[in-house]
C-alpha cells in the first residue's frame, strides 16, 4: 500500500475529530507512490553498491574535460589535477550529509526539501535544480555524440566527409555531429524504463568496465608521448590576463560543480540505501579517489593531444575521433556510449524526474519525467555550451551557485536548527502542518538563498561576458560554491534564530513509524493507539503498541 492510498484512507478522508485538514482535498496533492518514502524493508542498495556509484556516475566526458579546460587555459597539469583533487574532496562533505538525510528519513530530494523552503516554496528548489539537469543531458547527449561519431568513422572512414559544408561552422556543430546526436539518444530511451531499484546492476557493469577502460586510455595517453613530458613541469602560463590562484579556483569550483548536483541528488538513490551509515561513509571516500582518478586521466589525454596534435584537445571525445587505429577507435567510443547512458540516466534524467514528480504528483511519476527529460534536452542546443573551454566552465560555474546557496539552507535546516528533533516525515506531505510557515513558504530560507547569490552576481555576469575588471570580485567568484554554501548556511541560522521555526508536533510521526521503521498498530476498538513520546529510543514502540510487521496487511482496518 502506498504513502498517499494510507494518507486518504487515514489521514485526510477519516480523520480524528477537530484534527487539522480534516476537509482539506489538498492533502492528497503533495505525494504520489513514487514520492512515497521507502520502507527499510524494501531498500535494495547494499553498501558496495552505493560506492560502485560514484564509479558509474564520476567517469563521464564533463568529468574529464574539467582539468582539460583549465590546462588549455594555462593551467599547469599538476595544478589541474590537485585542483580537481581539492574541490572533489570539498564536495564530498555535502553530498555524504545528503547522503544520509535521504537514507534516513527514506524520501527523495522534493520530498525532503519540503521542511527548509516549505511545502510551496520547495517548489523553486525544485525548478533550480532541475533546469541544470536538462541542460546537462543535452550536453551529455552532444558528448556521446561524437563518441558514436567515433564508432561511426571506425567502421565507415568515408562517414568523415559526410555532409561536411551542410551546416555553417557558426552554428558550432556538423551534419554528422547532429546525426549522432540523434543516434545516441535514441539509444538512451530504453534505458528510461528501468527503475533505480534495477540500475544497482548497472553501476556494477560499468564498475568492472571502467578500470579496464581507464587504464588503457591512461597507458596511450603516457606512451604515446613518451613518458610524463616537459609540458607537466613546466610554470603556469595563464591566458587573457587570468591569475594562476583565478584559475586554480574556477578549475577546483568546475570539480566541484560536476557533482555539486548530487549534494542535493544523492538522496534520490540514497533512499534506497539498506545502511544510513554506507549512504555517507561511501561518499566521504568515493568522491575524492574515485572522480579525481577520471580527471587525472582527462588532464594527460589534453597534455598527449598538445604534444602530437600541437593544440590542446580539451575534450576528450575529440581526441579518440583523431585515433587512427580504427578498432582501437571503435571500442573506445562504444565504451564511451555505454558510460554516458549510465551518468545521464543516474545524473541528470533521475534526478529531474523526481523534480517533476514533485512538482506535479497527481500527473507525473518518475519514468514519464525521465521522457520528459529526455524530450526537452533535445530542444536545446548544448554544443553551444561545448564550443569553447571559457563558456563550459562559465556555464559549470554559475549554476554550481544556486546549488550551493540550496545546500546550505537545507544542511543548516537538519544538522543545526532541528538537531535533536528531525523531520517529521508525515508532516513532509501534509498542508499546513509545521513545514506549511507562512502561504506554504518559509521566508528565511528565501532571503538567506537570495542574499547569498547577490555577492557573486557580479562574477556570475562576468563569466557570461560582462567585463569585470576588479580582480578580488573574480577572485571571489572562483571559490564560489564553498562561499556560498557558507554564506547562505549561515544566513538561514541566524533568521531561524531571529524568528524560529517550529521543530516539534504534537502528533506522532505516522510516516517514519509506518514506512520507514515497517511498524504496525495494535487495534483497539476500531482504531490505533495514540502514540506520545520519541520512538528512537530504544523499543519504546514496542511498549506503546507496535510490533514489526507490513503495514499494508492491516491499515485497510484502521479508521
Amino acid at each position: 500500500m502506498g504513502f498517499q492510498h494510507f494518507w486518504e484512507e487515514h489521514v485526510v478522508l477519516k480523520p480524528k475529530p477537530g484534527s487539522f485538514g480534516a476537509d482539506d482535498p489538498l492533502a492528497i496533492m503533495y505525494t504520489n507512490e513514487d514520492m512515497d518514502p521507502i520502507k527499510r524493508k524494501d531498500r535494495t542498495y547494499a553498501w558496495y553498491q552505493m560506492g560502485l556509484f560514484w564509479i558509474a556516475e564520476g567517469f563521464n566526458a564533463a568529468q574529464l574535460q574539467v582539468p582539460s579546460s583549465a590546462f588549455s587555459l594555462g593551467l599547469n597539469p599538476g595544478l589541474c589535477v590537485l585542483a580537481c583533487f581539492v574541490g572533489n574532496t570539498i564536495v564530498s562533505v555535502p553530498c555524504a550529509a545528503s547522503g544520509y538525510l535521504g537514507s534516513k528519513l527514506g524520501t527523495n530530494f522534493p520530498g525532503t526539501v519540503r521542511a527548509s523552503f516549505g511545502m510551496q516554496g520547495s517548489k523553486w528548489a525544485m525548478i533550480v535544480r532541475a533546469v541544470p539537469c536538462i541542460i546537462y543531458y543535452g550536453i551529455q547527449v552532444s558528448l556521446a555524440g561524437q563518441a558514436v561519431q567515433a564508432c561511426t568513422t571506425a567502421i565507415w572512414p568515408s562517414f568523415a566527409h559526410w555532409k561536411v559544408n551542410a551546416i555553417p561552422a557558426s552554428a558550432n556543430i556538423t551534419a554528422q555531429q547532429i546525426l549522432c546526436f540523434v543516434i545516441f539518444w535514441l539509444l538512451s530511451l530504453p534505458f528510461l524504463y528501468l527503475p533505480i531499484k534495477t540500475l544497482r546492476y548497472l553501476f556494477v557493469a560499468k564498475s568492472v568496465l571502467v578500470p579496464l577502460y581507464w587504464t588503457a586510455m591512461f597507458t596511450w595517453s603516457i606512451t604515446a608521448v613518451g613518458g610524463f613530458p616537459d609540458v607537466w613541469r613546466m610554470p603556469s602560463v595563464p591566458l587573457d590576463g587570468m591569475s594562476i590562484g583565478y584559475l586554480f579556483g574556477i578549475c577546483a569550483n568546475a570539480a566541484i560543480s560536476g557533482n555539486a548536483t548530487f549534494a542535493v541528488n544523492i538522496m534520490d538513490i540514497s533512499r534506497h540505501s539498506k545502511s544510513n551509515k554506507a549512504a555517507w561513509v561511501t561518499q566521504l571516500f568515493a568522491v575524492p579517489i574515485l572522480v579525481t582518478l577520471t580527471e587525472l586521466l582527462g588532464c594527460t589525454m589534453a597534455v598527449a593531444s598538445s604534444i602530437l596534435y600541437g593544440e590542446v584537445q580539451w575534450n576528450p571525445l575529440v581526441v579518440i575521433n583523431s585515433f587512427e587505429n580504427r578498432p582501437g577507435k571503435f571500442f573506445a567510443g562504444a565504451l564511451f556510449v555505454f558510460f554516458n547512458i549510465m551518468t545521464n540516466v543516474t545524473g541528470n534524467s533521475v534526478p529531474l524526474a523526481n523534480d517533476l514528480t514533485g512538482l506535479f504528483p497527481k500527473y507525473i511519476n518518475i519514468r514519464r519525467g525521465q521522457f520528459i527529460c529526455a524530450v526537452v534536452s533535445f530542444a536545446i542546443c548544448p554544443w553551444e555550451i561545448q564550443a569553447k573551454a571559457t563558456t563550459f566552465l562559465a556555464f559549470m560555474g554559475a549554476y554550481t551557485l544556486f546549488l550551493g546557496a540550496t545546500t546550505g539552507v537545507m544542511m543548516t535546516d537538519y544538522f543545526w536548527v532541528r538537531r535533536g528533533y528531525g523531520i517529521n516525515i508525515s508532516h513532509l506531505f501534509k498542508p499546513r502542518g509545521i513545514y506549511w510557515y507562512n502561504y506554504g513558504c518559509n521566508w528565511r530560507a528565501f532571503v538567506a538563498w537570495f542574499v547569498a547569490l547577490a555577492a557573486f552576481i557580479p562574477g556570475m555576469v562576468h563569466g557570461m561576458g560582462v567585463k569585470i575588471t576588479n580582480k578580488g570580485i573574480l577572485n571571489l567568484y572562483s571559490w564560489n560554491y564553498v562561499l556560498v554554501v557558507v554564506f547562505s548556511g549561515l544566513l538561514y541560522y541566524v533568521f531561524t534564530t531571529i524568528s524560529p521555526v517550529p521543530v516539534r508536533t504534537d502528533d506522532e510521526d505516522l510516516g517514519k513509524l509506518y514506512l520507514v521503521d515497517g511498524l504496525e498498530p495494535e487495534i483497539v476498538n476500531g482504531v490505533p493507539s495514540s502514540y506520545e513520546g520519541n520512538t528512537d529510543q530504544g523499543s519504546e514502540p514496542e511498549k506503546r503498541g507496535f510490533k514489526s510487521g507490513d503495514i499494508s496487511e492491516s491499515a485497510s482496518v484502521l479508521v
